[in-house]
């Protein structure tokens, strides 16, 4: 899951501290956040079908925004 959302985040031009803090498990709650929202726009922009539908891209970034969105939940 690690590197599919470094693929994002660097497609998306995001800090790229972003992507080393994600990397070296150094992320504060803040840095997940961020994370999270260009995961989001990235889900909005390319991860439904015609019928508004998530497709497999969109599953696959819905999971990955679950699972960092797990520690928020606490």
């Amino acid at each position: 899951m690690q590197s599919f959302a470094e693929k994002v985040l660097a497609a998306r031009n995001a800090v790229p501290l972003l992507a080393e803090r994600l990397a070296g498990n150094q992320i504060t709650s803040d840095d997940r956040k961020a994370i999270i929202e260009v995961l989001a726009v990235e889900l909005c922009e390319k991860g439904f079908d015609a019928e508004s539908e998530p497709n497999a891209y969109g599953q696959e970034l819905e999971r990955l925004i679950d699972y960092l969105n797990r520690p928020n939940l606490k």
